[in-house]
């Protein structure tokens, strides 16, 4: 009867030293692995990659001097574009634009989407802006389609005229 109750308490032991030890594998599939940081984008496809259903990585400066705005401006397209504007531009940068945004201030200073330097940037460099996003702003790839994205272009080179009215 003795060794009976030996069994429980060796094996309670012996459980209790294996997952002290760190002998269960599966302990640790919480704690490594790969995740992505707040504001850090994935990780990039290895060179070759073809994109299937999406369009295919394009970094800021190379946009700068491959993309061209596809769309004219129009009534509706500047609607859309100030409506997706003022969803995810605004509150950085102000609802003219400016930098002054409700979450602006301190060490974050948005650009001034009215000044001459953004006015003389390439539309393809606005748009892998918004995209890929830079500096302190975030990437909106992915809460965009290239259809909004564009049309946000369009209504960022209105507010210098809005700016002098």
């Amino acid at each position: 009867m003795n060794a009976v109750r030996r069994i429980p308490r060796a094996l309670l032991l012996i459980l209790a030293a294996a997952t002290a030890l760190g002998a269960w594998p599966w302990s640790r599939d919480l704690v490594v692995q790969l995740f992505t940081r707040p504001q850090q984008s994935a990780a990039a496809p290895p060179p070759g990659a073809v994109s299937v259903g999406w369009e295919a990585p394009l970094p800021r400066e190379q946009a700068d001097g491959r993309l061209r705005d596809p769309f004219a401006a129009s009534p509706d397209s500047l609607a859309a574009g100030k409506k997706m504007f003022t969803t995810y531009c605004q509150p950085c940068h102000g609802a003219d634009g400016r930098g002054h945004g409700p979450v602006a201030g301190g060490a974050m200073l948005p650009a001034d989407l009215t000044s001459a330097q953004v006015h003389a940037r390439s539309d393809g460099y606005l748009y892998g802006t918004i995209r890929h996003g830079g500096g302190l702003m975030p990437a909106y790839g992915a809460r965009m389609t290239p259809e909004e994205r564009w049309q946000v272009v369009l209504y960022i080179r209105t507010l210098p005229e809005q700016g002098r009215q």
